[in-house]
């Protein structure tokens, strides 16, 4: 692939993720409070002034408006731009692995990237959820689940490779097999929130490349879940019956190993 087309191919990439971002902020809002994510246009939390389009660019119009709705001035968080350019650069690397770098722009590499960008969307959606209320809701797991089956088929049939339909279902039955094993012997321990997530998340890692990059995203996981709650646990004071999500570590976890996880499985074998 031509090195401008493929450069074109990620900046696009990037101003698309923005947009979605920017829904992001306003799924993760509404879904824990039961409105409508398809219709009505966004509202300040604090004055409900609704805002207008120029207010309502990524990024740009947070920088703008120096982080402040401009009506009431009362400050907008900084994880709403944080949110924006978190879901830009996923898109981005959604397209770098399944069409620039795999030099892929049949109609196969376009539509796993299309589903892996959707898949994560919404692993931004449920973090910013599950880290503001602990929750990760049925609404948008099972959706997921399904959706995502429906393009990784569709992907897979394209490709004339159904081989990786069954890696898939192996991943979901390692992860969540295992989430749900766990969350039955130790209930207080595991949310079946979690389990549920746990095999959508296992589907789309064995899709990629089978067990191996499965065990390597629950290995990080619960490694950063373990690093990062020992550390907000010393720093902000708690015990053990504190309550830290762990949906966003899970994600994290996943997308570490998608984006690292081959060479890390690839150095761990290496060293036998």
């Amino acid at each position: 692939m031509d090195n401008l087309v493929g450069t074109f191919i990620l900046a696009a990439a990037f101003v698309v993720g923005l947009i979605f971002g920017s829904f992001a902020t306003v799924a993760s809002y509404r879904i824990p409070r039961r409105e409508t994510i398809v219709s009505g246009r966004s509202k300040c939390p604090a004055c409900a002034h609704q805002i207008g389009a120029l207010e309502n660019i990524p990024v740009i119009s947070w920088v703008a408006l120096r982080g402040k709705c401009r009506h009431c001035k009362v400050p907008i968080g900084a994880r709403y731009p944080l949110t924006e350019l978190a879901t830009g650069a996923l898109f981005v690397f959604a397209a770098f692995k399944f069409v620039v770098s795999a030099n892929d722009a049949s109609v196969s590499g376009w539509v796993t990237a299309a589903t892996y960008a959707a898949f994560f969307w919404t692993l931004v959606v449920l973090t910013i959820i599950d880290l503001g209320h602990k929750l990760l809701p049925n609404r948008v797991v099972y959706p997921l689940f399904v959706a995502g089956w429906v393009g990784l088929a569709a992907a897979a049939v394209i490709d004339g490779d159904l081989g990786r339909l069954l890696d898939a279902a192996i991943g979901a039955a390692i992860f969540g097999g295992f989430f749900f094993i766990v969350a039955f012997i130790y209930p207080q321990g595991m949310g079946l929130g979690d389990v549920k997530l746990g095999f959508v998340l296992g589907t789309f890692l064995g899709f990629i490349e089978g067990p191996g990059l499965v065990l390597v995203g629950m290995f990080l996981s619960f490694l950063l879940g373990g690093v990062i709650s020992i550390g907000v646990l010393v720093t902000r004071g708690g015990g053990r019956k504190t309550e830290i999500p762990f949906g966003p570590f899970l994600a994290l976890g996943t997308v570490l190993a998608l984006m690292l996880g081959q060479p890390l499985l690839d150095a761990y074998l290496g060293t036998f």
